[in-house]
């Protein structure tokens, strides 16, 4: 059974500070903050976000999220579901990744101990998948691991700790050349659409895409037995008339009918497309 769409014109959200956004959590991840509430509710006060996605049923979230200079996590941690992002401005050091600036991603398997910090702030798409079998993906939870940790795998070993995409640390857009998009999975129509692929699931074909649009495309996308959310990172999109400026976000369930799609000025879109259903 198919569901609709669901349009989110992000930049229409009001930006949720931190200390509100710790209510919404998963309590494995809000009760493992490793600090004291007063302490954790300090350090989210340098944090905002804006939720694109939230499904409770799996625990998966998208955030446009935000955070101000001097941002420290209070300790090393690992999920135990796999954590995505795509960084749109600012700079920001991970532990495991490195650091990390505009246009970068990482695709993250459960397990993986890391910390963030950022001196200057950044901004960034964050995907926690949630649970997924066939990503390999558990609950979205956080467990304190001491700071000589960081960096090692704390839950599995061989390919379990590599997940069926691998460990993507830090891929750098900037000095990846546009391709030609293969729209087999990703289904989104139109011509004259480049992609970079970003992860890729070896198993079910799931993947994340960096896709450019040229200005004055659209499309009318087929139905596929694939979710697939799609999020423009730069520049407006168009979904059935309507313009969404920077952030929104489109998600179509497997089997579900696609609204009209456009890119007036040319954009980038982050497309994340789940396995087979």
């Amino acid at each position: 059974m198919s569901g609709s769409t669901t349009v989110v014109d992000g930049a229409a959200l009001p930006w949720v500070n931190g200390a509100e956004v710790f209510e919404t959590m998963e309590p494995a991840f809000r009760d493992h903050i490793g600090a004291s509430r007063e302490a954790a509710l300090e350090l989210l006060s340098r944090y905002h976000a804006r939720s694109l996605w939230l499904d409770g049923a799996s625990s998966r979230r998208i955030d446009h999220v935000r955070a101000d200079p001097g941002y420290v996590d209070l300790s090393e941690a690992f999920h135990d579901s796999v954590e995505e992002c795509y960084v749109l401005d600012g700079r920001v050091r991970l532990s495991a990744e490195g650091d990390l600036e505009r246009g970068d991603y990482f695709w993250r398997p459960p397990g993986w101990v890391h910390s963030a910090a950022s001196e200057g702030g950044f901004a960034a798409i964050l995907m926690m998948e949630g649970t997924d079998p066939g990503e390999a993906s558990e609950r979205v939870t956080r467990v304190v691991r001491p700071d000589e940790d960081a960096g090692s795998q704390a839950l599995s070993d061989g390919e379990r700790a590599i997940g069926p995409r691998g460990y993507v640390r830090r891929t750098e857009t900037r000095f990846m050349p546009w391709r030609p998009h293969d729209d087999t999975v990703a289904a989104l129509g139109g011509t004259g659409l480049r992609a970079k692929v970003l992860s890729s699931n070896a198993v079910t074909g799931a993947c994340s895409l960096l896709v450019g649009a040229p200005a004055g495309w659209t499309a009318a996308p087929a139905v596929t037995d694939r979710e697939r959310f799609v999020v423009n990172t730069t520049g407006p999109l168009l979904v059935d008339g309507h313009l969404l400026v920077e952030t929104g976000l489109v998600h179509v369930p497997a089997g579900a009918s696609v609204p009209e799609l456009g890119a007036p000025e040319g954009a980038e879109l982050l497309v994340k497309v789940g396995g087979p259903r």
